[in-house]
């Protein structure tokens, strides 16, 4: 299938690695100009030579409240202020249980999950051309809470209906897709499993063996297979789809709606 996304420009979250690199590399496969956001300055360079001349990079932090600004003034010197879509993505909060997050935890968790997104839009708003599209990037916690990741469970849900809202108040010029993936195997996931393994879950390799015994299919998901249902959507492809929340999770997730 021709997804459309020829000579068209991204804005990709947390592009320089994961699932946000996954997800570029499917962009300028088909065609599109992509502009990296992340961190760490290093990997972003190492993903942009990686991807070739469509792709360029821009290094922030998703909790930085200068970060939406900046942005702009990027996407203005890079795509001439015009935008066909956005992936956000900005990783996750750290893990802890509710009564055990400080404060500063928790006001960190909300600032890069919701509060720098929400700057974000608000900033970017404006240069969103007619049929873009922004896909949200979320979490099972979405639809299931997940032990031992209290933060990412009282605000992920907080996202999907931000998606259903925004669907509907910035439809039909911009489309809305939230994404929730399941256990793939990125930096986030590993790190999370030496984090239970360390707190007495046995080895990384037995916490993965029995998180993978929880997937129907067995296994983690690799990186390209989020990647090419996230530019999926991010395409023309996927014109009429908007305000879901999309699992790409292995089957992972049992909750019904």
């Amino acid at each position: 299938m021709n997804l459309g996304l020829e000579g068209r420009s991204f804005v990709v979250g947390g592009g320089a690695k994961g699932l946000g690199k996954a997800t570029a590399a499917v962009l300028v496969e088909e065609g599109a100009r992509v502009l990296l956001v992340g961190r760490n300055s290093g990997a972003l360079v190492s993903a942009a030579g990686e991807l070739g001349e469509r792709a360029s990079w821009f290094e922030g932090d998703m909790a930085d409240p200068a970060l939406a600004r900046e942005l702009r003034v990027a996407v203005e010197e890079r795509f001439g202020g015009s935008l066909d879509g956005m992936l956000l993505n900005a990783g996750g909060p750290p893990p802890g249980d509710a009564l055990e997050l400080s404060d500063d935890q928790w006001r960190g968790a909300y600032e890069l999950l919701i509060g720098g997104p929400l700057r974000v839009l608000r900033e970017l708003a404006g240069s969103f051309s007619e049929g873009s599209s922004v896909v949200w990037i979320g979490s099972s916690s979405w639809r299931q809470p997940i032990p031992g990741l209290d933060a990412s469970n009282a605000f992920r849900p907080g996202i999907a209906a931000l998606v259903k809202v925004l669907a509907r108040e910035l439809a039909p010029r911009v489309r809305f897709v939230g994404m929730a993936p399941g256990r793939i195997d990125t930096d986030r996931v590993r790190s999370l499993d030496a984090s239970r393994a360390s707190q007495g879950g046995g080895s990384v390799e037995d916490v993965k063996a029995a998180s993978e015994a929880e997937i129907p299919f067995g296994r983690y998901g690799e990186p390209e297979e989020f990647g090419r249902v996230a530019a999926f959507l991010l395409s023309p492809a996927a014109s009429y789809v908007s305000g879901s929340t999309v699992q790409v999770d292995g089957g992972l997730i049992t909750a019904l709606p």
